[in-house]
């Protein structure tokens, strides 16, 4: 078997089959009953369009005989039956305990079909033939992706691309990218990306080709650089009009981009492009962020509208965001009652800090301040130290102890210094948390408290 092996890593599956099937043909019993489990296997990587093959290889080794309890055929029959979309308990009994790598592989493609990502990176085991050595760190990736760990995703998309060879290590590539950007990392994300590129040479598909030049956009908007970041998108919309494959991505992080770079006017026609590619699924996605961009631009009646839009999507997993940002799009109006009522909804979903920066500014304008720094206070404990947020309300929570006559100078003190390094010096907020510092510092010195 090892030619065949070797045949499968080498992606020659044409060859592979050709051999199991003779071998099944015209090998003794237990040669052909080893060959036509191979061949269920081989078929099983082909998913949906291997159903059908893959059970009948299965179907023929078990006429061979003596298969009821061996782990790999249960194992390969729970794997395709959870595929056809069968219950748990259907597959589950069919399980053996086993410590044979194969057998539990299959186990686990089986718990990845069946929702079960936990049990997945439980199941696996060291020992793999070549062939299905990469394809195990990329269903841990799969896995790990559905559990939302991003930055263990990639890395194990990136030790599945060191055993692939040819296409497949470039796929993986691709999706260890995707996963940095998600964990944030956009230098991880390039690097992956380069290599993507060197792995592939000249044998790059258009469809290829835009995904990669996508994931190169939002990784140049992460680290900050708009300019490159449009270029790259551009470059994707190209492949994409040669390849016929148009995904709403691409125009969305062009019109992030140009967001970013003060094209507003141009940004709303790229999203308005997005949204006519985006699937009923994927809409709210798209007009979450017109509803960011119009309300960064000031036209807060324009991001009402397409907030309220997303939030018809009861299946958006960043409802709580959207009734947050809802909330200040209202207040920016002067819509109190309205907006207070959004933010407790954001609250009530998880965005806790979102709704009690909001209702804190609504007690500001009030002119309710102990209110307002109660609010302010609740929604910096609950930020993420340096997310928009966070700064947001420690710098209230300054403004609000200095309206109140420099109340307690020493915590005054305690959040302009933690807040300053967050806070661009060409920020008005930058000189106005300084002047305030200064002063609780020269009350302090003085040991005098304000009345």
């Amino acid at each position: 078997m090892r030619g065949v092996l070797e045949a499968l890593h080498q992606g020659d599956y044409d060859t592979a089959i050709e051999r199991l099937t003779r071998k099944a043909l015209f090998g003794r019993r237990e040669e052909a009953k080893e060959a036509l489990l191979l061949l269920a296997e081989v078929h099983s990587l082909y998913g949906e369009e291997g159903l059908e093959k893959a059970h009948r290889a299965l179907e023929e080794a078990y006429e061979l005989g003596e298969l009821e309890y061996s782990p790999l055929y249960r194992a390969l029959l729970g794997e395709l039956l959870a595929l056809e979309g069968r219950p748990e308990r259907e597959v589950l009994p069919l399980f053996l305990p086993t410590e044979d790598p194969r057998a539990r592989y299959h186990q686990a493609q089986a718990l990845f079909y069946l929702g079960r990502f936990e049990e997945v990176l439980n199941t696996l085991r060291p020992g793999l033939p070549a062939f299905l050595a990469w394809r195990a760190e990329g269903l841990k990736g799969r896995a790990l992706e559905r559990l939302g760990r991003h930055r263990e995703a990639a890395l194990a998309y990136e030790r599945g691309a060191e055993l692939a060879l040819g296409l497949e290590r470039y796929w993986l590539l691709l999706d260890a990218a995707a996963m940095w950007l998600e964990a944030g990392e956009g230098e991880r994300a390039l690097m992956a990306l380069e290599e993507a590129k060197a792995v592939v040479g000249e044998g790059e598909g258009a469809e290829d080709a835009a995904t990669r030049h996508y994931l190169l956009a939002r990784a140049h908007l992460l680290l900050g650089n708009p300019n490159r970041a449009l270029e790259e998108a551009r470059r994707a919309l190209e492949e994409e009009e040669e390849s016929g494959h148009k995904a709403y991505g691409t125009p969305l992080v062009a019109a992030q981009a140009l967001s970013q770079l003060g094209r507003y006017q141009e940004a709303m026609e790229a999203y308005e492009e997005a949204l006519r590619r985006a699937e009923a699924g994927e809409r709210p996605y798209v007009l979450h962020e017109m509803g960011v961009a119009a309300l960064d631009q000031g036209a807060y009646l324009e991001a009402e509208g397409y907030l309220r839009e997303a939030l018809r999507e009861e299946a958006y997993p960043y409802r709580a965001q959207v009734w947050a940002d809802l909330a200040e799009a209202l207040y920016r109006q002067g819509r109190y009652q309205e907006a207070e009522e959004a933010a407790k909804e954001a609250m009530a979903l998880g965005a806790e800090a979102s709704g009690e920066l909001i209702l804190g500014h609504i007690a500001y304008d009030l002119m309710h301040l102990e209110e307002a720094l109660a609010h302010y206070r609740r929604a910096a404990e609950r930020a993420e130290e340096g997310s928009r947020e966070w700064v947001g309300a420690q710098e209230m929570v300054v403004d609000t102890l200095v309206q109140l006559g420099y109340r307690s100078p020493e915590e005054i003190l305690v959040r302009a210094e933690a807040v300053l390094p967050h806070v661009h010096p060409a920020d008005e907020w930058h000189q106005a948390l300084l002047a305030y510092k200064e002063r609780a510092e020269a009350l302090l010195r003085e040991g005098r408290r304000p009345n």
